[in-house]
């Protein structure tokens, strides 16, 4: 009699068992990164393991494991350089002073960018791949974009808007699937933490301003949830003519 009665109850239960346990691996994972980091004499050169080995120690697929170090990457914790792997980022290392770097040259001049060439970059990138975004988001990805519109909404700092403005954005490019833009991307949001781009932030973000954001980021969603692709670009490129207005003057 305990035979069946076993049964029954692992086809009752299964299911969410396994997403639990999926979910559990997930923030152990997350939690093994973000202690790495933190360890004494761990800086912006330390390497973190491989995403191979990630996968294998914690038992979880490798895309999921991509995925949920692009989270961290988006948050502005590590750093990912192609072709070298994953390093802590602590905020004051740069990517020309991560190991083997024969794009050095290329790197630093990125890093020299001013506000200004950063918004026209985006102007020309983002609301082009938002468009192709609104075609190609599945509901994980209208999620992962709500989630963030949502803690952009309650953030109670120009830090913490900051840090959800920029992950709601990474959010949408990545949606396209193209790793290649996610890469660029991720550069771009790194320049975002510069000091000089805070101070204007800082500066420049007030109630108004930040009303006019959330309110912009909203239409940006809502036109993503209704596929509609020529208006998720119109309302990027809005969105980021304001940012660029606020910030630059122009």
């Amino acid at each position: 009699m305990n035979g069946p009665h076993v049964v029954h109850h692992n086809r009752a239960t299964g299911g969410s068992t396994v997403r639990e346990r999926a979910r559990n691996r997930v923030a152990a994972l997350l939690d093994f990164v973000e202690q790495r980091m933190s360890e004494p004499g761990c800086s912006g050169t330390s390497k973190l393991p491989t995403e191979r080995e990630l996968a294998a120690r914690f038992g979880i697929a490798r895309n999921t494991v991509r995925k949920s170090l692009e989270s961290l990457v988006a948050q502005g914790k590590i750093v990912r350089a192609v072709g070298r792997g994953t390093f802590a980022d602590d905020g004051k290392a740069r990517l020309e002073d991560l190991p083997g770097g024969e794009e050095q040259g290329l790197i630093r001049s990125i890093w020299r960018a001013s506000p200004a060439d950063i918004m026209e970059v985006r102007l020309l990138i983002e609301p082009p791949a938002m468009e192709l975004a609104a075609t190609k988001a599945s509901p994980a990805d209208l999620a992962s974009a709500e989630q963030c519109l949502r803690r952009g909404e309650s953030s109670a700092t120009v830090a913490e808007f900051e840090r959800w403005d920029a992950m709601l954005h990474y959010a949408i490019l990545r949606a396209v699937r193209n790793q290649l833009l996610t890469d660029l991307y991720a550069v771009l949001n790194s320049l975002r933490r510069q000091a000089q781009w805070g101070k204007l932030k800082q500066r420049t973000l007030t109630p108004a301003r930040l009303r006019t954001y959330r309110e912009q980021h909203r239409q940006i969603v809502a036109a993503l949830r209704n596929r509609d692709p020529e208006a998720v670009r119109e309302a990027a490129r809005e969105h980021l003519l304001a940012v660029r207005a606020a910030l630059v003057g122009f």
